[in-house]
């Protein structure tokens, strides 16, 4: 049960023994709660905000939980005193994605006005300024190794950032619409919906022109495309195997193919 509003963010921990569950309701309640996963039962209530989370996550030892929203910040707490660490004034517009690196070093942000930041995860210390998106980033995701970030964005593409350096190492536009328009007229590319790394490297992304695509993990090929879905595919990802792709949409329909042959294998 989550009686304190939506759920906007669901994160498994990395060891599998939690999950964190943040939302809220607007201009009244924002909260992260986290449920022990063998039992159901609330381990921790995290955050005390006066409109609903956007954005949070858990590091991979389990002893801090970020989130961001609406206030334009990201604040990070500690799991065990439920105490705020440390917070950032970095963002201009609503703080939207948020994820720690697996390796726990970095935290990665993105608001609504295209700004994505990577950040030293102890203290909050800035390393990395991403200013290459026009518009809201939807989702960001760590590589396993830690040593990529990816980015998704509403001005249509899918950018992967170098941790060492902060330097795109590639950007593709994942998701493109028939041009039925006019020689004169520019059509604009849709916007990419959800970005998500797999154990194995590759990629899951879904986007505005109702496809969902699985990707080789420099982004260089695509693996499938998938297809059919009467509502816009919300989020995208891999299983632990690499070989199956998974997309929800927004009325809650989820739906799972075979990346090999592209069959659907349930809904």
């Amino acid at each position: 049960p989550f009686p304190e509003g939506i759920v906007h963010v669901l994160r498994f921990s990395q060891n599998g023994d939690l999950l964190m569950a943040a939302g809220g309701r607007g201009a009244e309640q924002g909260v992260v709660v986290l449920f022990d996963v063998r039992t159901g039962n609330r381990v921790a209530e995290i955050g005390d905000e006066a409109d609903s989370i956007l954005a949070a996550d858990l590091s991979p030892d389990q002893s801090m939980v970020a989130i961001g929203g609406t206030d334009k910040l990201v604040k990070v707490f500690s799991v065990q005193t439920g105490e705020q660490l440390y917070q950032i004034k970095k963002h201009t517009d609503w703080v939207t994605a948020l994820e720690f690196s697996p390796d726990g070093n970095y935290l990665a942000s993105g608001d609504r006005n295209g700004g994505a930041f990577i950040w030293e995860a102890d203290r909050g210390t800035i390393l990395f300024t991403l200013g290459d998106h026009k518009d809201m980033i939807t989702q960001v995701s760590w590589r396993a190794d830690s040593q990529m970030l990816a980015t998704a964005s509403e001005d249509g593409r899918v950018i992967l950032w170098l941790s060492e350096d902060g330097f795109p190492a590639r950007s593709i536009t994942p998701h493109t619409l028939p041009n039925n328009s006019s020689p004169n007229m520019k059509q604009k590319t849709p916007g990419v919906l959800s970005v998500r790394f797999a154990r194995n490297g590759n990629f899951a992304t879904a986007g505005r022109d109702s496809t969902s695509k699985s990707w080789s993990n420099t982004g260089s090929r695509t693996d499938a495309t998938v297809d059919g879905f009467s509502h816009l595919p919300s989020r995208a990802a891999l299983d632990h195997t690499g070989t199956k792709l998974l997309a929800g949409d927004l009325v809650g329909n989820v739906r799972v193919w075979n990346i090999k042959d592209k069959a659907l294998e349930g809904e």
